[in-house]
C-alpha cells in the first residue's frame, strides 16, 4: 500500500490487522490534529484552562483506546464514507475526554465513577433509546449536508469542508481552528471560508429543500 496516496479509512483498516510503525506513524500524523481539536473543546467545557500537556496526554490517551481489546475499534471499523474513520475518531476522541474529566472530578469530589465501552449493550433504557433515535436522525442530517458540500468539488475542498465541520459540528471557534487546525489561514480567512461554504448550502437547501430536512431541534445547525 502506498501509504501517503492511501485514504485514512484503508490506512484505519491497515493498522487494524498490523503493527507496521510506518502505517501506525501515519494515522496518527493524520489523526492527531483532529482529535487535538476535539479534545480541546471538552476540555474547555469542564476546565477554565487547560493545559498542552493535558490536552497531549488525553490525545495518547485516544489512540491507546484504539488498541484496546486486540483493537476492536479498529478491526470493527466498516468505511461508509471517504472521511467515515474521522467521524468514528471523532466519537471515541470525544468519548475518551469527557471519561478522563468525569474521573477528575469524581477523585475531587472523593466519589467514584464509573464509565462504560462505546458499544455496552446492557444500557438500553428510555433515555439511551431515545438519544440514540436522536443521534441517528443527526447522522442523517449530518450524512445529507456533508454529501452536498462534496456534490461541489469545483467550489469547496477538503480544508473548507473540514472547516465546516469543525465549526458547526464540533463548535469550535473561527480562531480556535485557526490557531490549531492546519489550515493555513488566520481566523478572518477561516471566517470568509465559513461564510463562503455556508452561504452554499443555504441555497441548496433553498433548491432542494425536500433533500435536507433539519430539526427544528438542531439550532446548532441553523445555518
Amino acid at each position: 500500500m502506498d501509504i501517503q496516496r492511501a485514504s485514512v479509512n484503508d490506512i484505519a483498516q491497515a493498522c487494524a490487522r498490523s503493527a507496521d510503525a510506518a502505517e501506525w506513524d501515519e494515522l496518527m500524523r493524520r489523526c492527531i490534529p483532529l482529535v487535538s481539536l476535539v479534545v480541546l473543546r471538552v476540555a474547555r467545557l469542564w476546565m477554565t484552562v487547560s493545559s498542552p500537556a493535558l490536552v497531549d496526554d488525553i490525545v495518547q490517551e485516544v489512540f491507546l483506546k484504539l488498541c484496546e481489546q486486540d483493537r476492536r475499534i479498529l478491526k470493527e471499523f466498516q468505511p461508509r464514507g471517504e472521511d467515515s474513520f474521522m467521524g468514528l475518531l471523532r466519537i471515541v476522541a470525544s468519548s475518551v475526554a469527557n471519561d478522563h474529566f468525569r474521573r477528575l472530578h469524581s477523585i475531587k469530589r472523593g466519589g467514584k465513577v464509573v464509565t462504560g465501552s462505546l458499544s455496552d449493550d446492557s444500557v438500553c433504557d428510555t433515555e439511551v433509546t431515545q438519544r440514540g433515535s436522536q443521534e441517528m436522525q443527526r447522522a442523517v442530517l449530518l450524512a445529507q449536508l456533508d454529501n452536498r458540500l462534496r456534490s461541489a468539488p469545483q467550489s469547496f475542498g477538503e480544508r473548507d469542508r473540514t472547516i465546516f465541520w469543525l465549526y458547526y459540528e464540533q463548535g469550535f471557534t473561527a480562531e480556535e481552528i485557526a490557531r490549531f487546525h492546519d489550515t493555513g489561514l488566520s481566523s478572518k480567512g477561516v471566517e470568509s471560508a465559513l461564510r463562503r461554504v455556508t452561504q452554499w448550502v443555504r441555497a441548496e437547501i433553498e433548491r432542494r429543500p425536500g433533500e435536507v430536512t433539519p430539526s427544528s431541534e438542531d439550532t446548532k445547525f441553523a445555518l
